[in-house]
């Protein structure tokens, strides 16, 4: 690192460098250096690349650095691929506070005998489970259980989510195997990945499941209380980061539907990546709307107002991005912005800031008993947003308000609100990717069908086999299993990849 002057002079170029309107909004002298009151040496910036003109230029440089040390270690003539999607390195942002995440276990090293009774007690009959030290629990709930491990083949740490009692109810384990299979499908930096999935003992009796995750440290709500002090370029990193994952999502015809600071992991160099797509569905032209999104029973406080009273007959992927407001709008006040106790005061939370709708949209509203409670609502000015979040970057402000607008025809996609001025430091198509490959109706047809535990179970263990190529070989050139889920010509065209 050097000096505290060639901080302070990096910081001013990045600062100089931003938009017009930003600057016109900040005006100049000390304000080049500080930004809501907040010293400039809470930004960390390495300056040793060189001169570049914002945090993003730098992070690309250090990242294009690092991989090319990486090929000449590895002794290699050619520089290193790129990723699919080349990543930031975010080590130009100052690293944050991250809480682990609830458990009954004390955090720490353990000594082998400790290890090896955790071990013998998370895994159960599992042949691979020899594969992996567990370190210590780092997460319980209803689900079962979360252990960090050592990948012995790798050396990697990875976490492991051991599900207990999957089968105990159909719709609990269906939740599981829509997980499972779009997270296979979606592969993409701030999506969290699945490494591996342990082969059960039994392919008719198994009843838990090991899913081996990349490690992450904790989850934005747990971020968000623990540090006081982000500042203005983490909230446009984080949101930047969830926008990206959102248009990949989005353009898989996915959506999330369940988008909140706890289903979004974090690390402490700011990386984030959502996770839990239990409640997620992929949307097919022909879907019934209807029977698509009777079972929705996501967090309230992160619904878009067309879930809280069935307003409009064709839901969009608008929804997961009023969501993604919400969640920015906490990260700059670290308070859930309508954190509404039933669904009436949601609304109520709703209007009292946004004001109350358009007759435009009010009419547009297919529920009679909400379209009634809007209509008869005394008429509410909405609050500026300068006056809710007064300390905020303005065009920070201006794209949460395209994010919360009430109308769901009125919210950006996610492609859209990557290109807004507020990321004029950061976007950059080429790392933007969409999603090219469309996901095949045939892959959720299970979504159409009473499943009984035993389809349940088929259907998990198949998934399972996506990460033991020989035995899926062997399965699919076995003959009709799960030929009702799985026709012919995908088997063949799974034997032939």
């Amino acid at each position: 690192m050097g000096s505290g002057s060639t901080l302070v002079e990096g910081v001013r170029r990045w600062f100089q460098r931003r938009t017009n309107n930003y600057r016109n909004s900040n005006g100049s002298g000390t304000n080049t250096t500080t930004y809501n009151n907040q010293p400039a040496n809470n930004i960390v910036i390495d300056d040793s690349c060189g001169q570049v003109s914002s945090v993003s230029e730098l992070c690309a440089q250090s990242s294009v650095v690092s991989k090319r040390k990486k090929g000449l270690k590895q002794g290699e003539e050619r520089e290193e691929e790129e990723a699919p999607v080349g990543d930031f390195d975010t080590s130009c942002l100052k690293l944050i506070k991250v809480p682990k995440r609830t458990s009954n276990s004390k955090p720490g090293s353990m000594d082998s005998q400790k290890k090896g009774g955790l071990e013998t007690e998370f895994f159960t009959e599992y042949g691979e489970a020899s594969r992996y030290q567990i370190q210590e629990v780092v997460g319980k709930g209803s689900y079962g259980v979360v252990g960090s491990a050592i990948d012995t083949h790798t050396g990697e740490r990875v976490a492991i989510k051991k599900i207990n009692d999957v089968f105990e109810h159909v719709s609990d384990a269906t939740r599981i195997l829509r997980e499972i299979k779009l997270l296979r499908l979606l592969r993409h930096p701030d999506i969290v990945e699945i490494k591996h999935i342990m082969l059960p003992p039994s392919r008719r009796e198994f009843r838990d499941i090991y899913v081996v995750f990349e490690l992450m440290e904790s989850d934005l709500h747990q971020v968000i209380k623990a540090n006081d002090d982000l500042t203005p370029e983490h909230y446009q990193f984080f949101l930047y980061q969830l926008l990206r994952g959102l248009k990949y999502i989005h353009t898989a015809n996915v959506f999330h539907r369940d988008l909140k600071p706890k289903n979004i992991l974090a690390n402490a160099d700011c990386k984030l990546k959502i996770c839990d797509f239990g409640l997620a569905r992929v949307s097919f032209n022909d879907a019934p709307s209807a029977i698509f999104w009777t079972d929705y029973v996501a967090t309230r406080w992160y619904r878009a107002p067309e879930l809280c009273g069935s307003f409009f007959s064709k839901y969009t992927p608008a929804i997961d991005i009023w969501s993604a407001g919400c969640i920015f709008a906490e990260m700059l006040t670290g308070k859930p912005l309508f954190p509404g106790k039933n669904v009436v005061h949601q609304l109520d939370l709703m209007t009292d800031f946004l004001g109350t709708p358009a007759q435009e949209s009010i009419a547009r509203i297919r529920n009679e008993k909400a379209r009634r409670y809007l209509s008869s609502m005394r008429k509410k000015q909405p609050v500026p947003f300068s006056q809710k979040f007064p300390n905020a970057d303005p065009l920070a402000l201006r794209l949460l308000e395209r994010l919360l607008a009430f109308d769901p025809k009125d919210r950006p996609t996610a492609e859209e609100a990557l290109s807004d001025p507020y990321f004029n430091s950061l976007s950059n198509v080429e790392r933007e990717p969409s999603s090219t490959q469309p996901i095949s109706k045939l892959e959720f047809e299970f979504e159409r069908r009473k499943l009984t535990k035993d389809d349940v179970r088929e259907l998990i263990y198949r998934e399972i086999l996506e990460y033991h190529p020989q035995m899926l070989q062997e399965y699919l050139q076995g003959g009709d299993q799960t030929s009702f889920m799985y026709p012919r010509s995908i088997q063949t065209a799974v034997c032939a990849s």
